[in-house]
């Protein structure tokens, strides 16, 4: 028997999506087309969310039938740019696979068998399974996650008030790796003046698909204006094909390659020598760490050229300080990961990029702004204030080895529930609820995750759709679309204070609701 790659995946993607959907209930999908939508006729700044960047864009209703999305105009990187993915939000309003009613599981977990239910059925039953759960085995027994960002913060509000330390983003599944990496080197998350840079080292950053409209743009602005661009990714990814020079390194390759780097700042003198006398701590530890990363040692491990890591080297020390090494976001599943973003800071920090035009600088918001002026150019953003709330004495359940404080801090661990669920390590989780998160997607071990949610007691989705995730939920919350809701002031700053706001564009699509509402109705 034969069949065709094209087959193949046909056939995937049909049983993938008969395997999440199941047999819902009239009523439960959203109607296509929407007979008549309503809201703002007028364009509307608000921010997007069709990935993580959230770009600032504007969106007004055009005759009752579709949404017109553009960047927003006011924001100097922006304007009115917007790329595909972004421009084609409107589809989520109207997708027929949309979940817009809440909905209850039927038959066993997993199985796809649903029964529409009111918001106050739902409300009711989830509150006395999490109360039973508690009086029973502890507030710390339920494990709260959610896809990080602007409304993360309201799930975990409702996990502190509820007593339960155990709140984790998917950070662990994403960018943990840098943000703990610049957080515990740069004191903060650093951003790139990459239209102003010379010289560019890409490992594995795909930017010009990724996409952040800014930061694309900005790359592109670099490029027109003659800088070199050298990309080190094992496909030909999009950011490759434009560069001046792409290396197909070996997969995991990439730490080697910027030790030996690193090495030869080091040796042939080419670091900013008073940048790390003045600003940096740890160098002659550094020093003794890269002695034996030679060209030679790295090429072994990449597939790279000693002769190019030499003189890649060399090329972009003489650019510096107007020169940069993209951070990235994320590269490995494995424990290399943190080291070669850490490794990433040190080679910028060895160019004396830092707070320089054409290479890094840290976010500035507006007390840290105003500091530096001397003087109030900036309102400073004020955080409300809960009273109240309980003291939690029970430890997290990824809170068993002094390395994983950073982490802790920084989105948590989320695969620790399977450990937590199926072993009792360190204590026995009995509940998850899950806001905009779906880790059987993004969690390598899936089998063991599947495990994990037919043992516990109780499992809450709140999503758009009915993914992998909330396929294995007892109870699924129908969320609005980011065009459907208003959300607080969120700060965006960058190299100046900026702040922005989600604005309602469109009127919810059946029994949807903003997530906060649903956290603040079920508290």
């Amino acid at each position: 028997m034969s069949i065709s790659r094209r087959s193949f995946i046909k056939g995937m993607g049909i049983g993938c999506v008969g395997c999440t959907v199941g047999s819902l209930p009239p009523g439960a999908l959203a109607l296509n087309p929407v007979a008549s939508l309503k809201g703002q006729s007028k364009l509307t700044p608000s921010l997007c969310e069709m990935c993580s960047y959230r770009c600032p864009i504007e969106a007004q209703v055009v005759n009752n039938k579709t949404v017109f999305i553009q960047g927003n105009r006011n924001s100097p990187h922006q304007k009115t740019r917007v790329c595909a993915r972004g421009g084609s939000g409107v589809s989520l309003i109207y997708d027929p696979k949309r979940i817009v009613k809440p909905m209850k599981r039927k038959g066993p977990r997993g199985a796809g068998e649903w029964e529409v239910i009111s918001w106050e059925q739902a409300y009711t039953e989830i509150a006395e399974k999490m109360a039973s759960i508690k009086q029973h085995y502890g507030a710390e027994s339920i494990f709260f996650s959610s896809k990080s960002g602007s409304l993360s913060s309201h799930l975990f509000h409702l996990a502190a008030a509820f007593g339960s330390p155990n709140t984790f983003t998917h950070a662990s599944t994403c960018p943990a790796g840098k943000a703990i990496a610049a957080s515990v080197m740069m004191g903060g998350d650093l951003k790139m003046d990459l239209a102003n840079s010379k010289y560019i080292l890409s490992f594995g950053h795909n930017l010009y698909e990724g996409i952040e409209v800014a930061e694309t743009y900005e790359l592109m602005t670099a490029q027109e204006r003659g800088a070199k661009l050298v990309s080190f990714d094992p496909r030909l990814s999009v950011v490759s094909s434009k560069a001046n020079e792409w290396f197909a390194i070996r997969p995991g390759g990439d730490l080697p390659v910027l030790m030996a780097m690193c090495h030869i700042m080091v040796k042939e003198n080419l670091y900013d020598k008073d940048f790390i006398e003045k600003f940096t701590v740890g160098f002659p530890q550094l020093v003794e760490v890269l002695q034996d990363t030679t060209p030679e040692w790295a090429q072994a491990h990449s597939d790279v050229p000693a002769k190019d890591i030499i003189r890649i080297t060399r090329e972009i020390a003489a650019k510096a300080p107007h020169a940069l090494v993209m951070p990235g976001h994320r590269a490995t599943f494995n424990k290399d990961e943190i080291n070669m973003r850490r490794m990433i800071f040190t080679f910028n920090a060895l160019l004396g990029n830092i707070e320089r035009e054409g290479g890094m600088y840290q976010k500035k918001a507006a007390a840290k702004y105003n500091k530096l002026a001397g003087i109030d150019v900036a309102p400073e953003l004020a955080k409300p204030t809960v009273k109240g709330m309980p003291k939690i004495t029970a430890k997290r359940v990824d809170a068993t080895a002094p390395q994983f404080k950073y982490i802790n801090k920084g989105g948590g661990i989320v695969q620790s529930i399977i450990d937590s669920t199926l072993h009792g390590v360190p204590y026995q989780t009995k509940a998850w609820i899950m806001s905009r998160h779906n880790p059987f997607q993004t969690v390598s071990c899936r089998p063991d995750l599947e495990k994990t949610a037919q043992k516990l007691d109780l499992i809450v989705s709140c999503d758009v759709y009915l993914s992998e995730s909330a396929s294995y939920a007892d109870y699924l919350l129908p969320e609005s679309t980011y065009l459907e809701r208003d959300e607080e002031i969120s700060d965006v700053s960058g190299l100046n204070p900026a702040y922005a706001l989600r604005q309602q564009v469109v009127e919810p699509i059946g029994d949807t609701k903003p997530s906060w509402l649903i956290w603040m109705e079920l508290g």
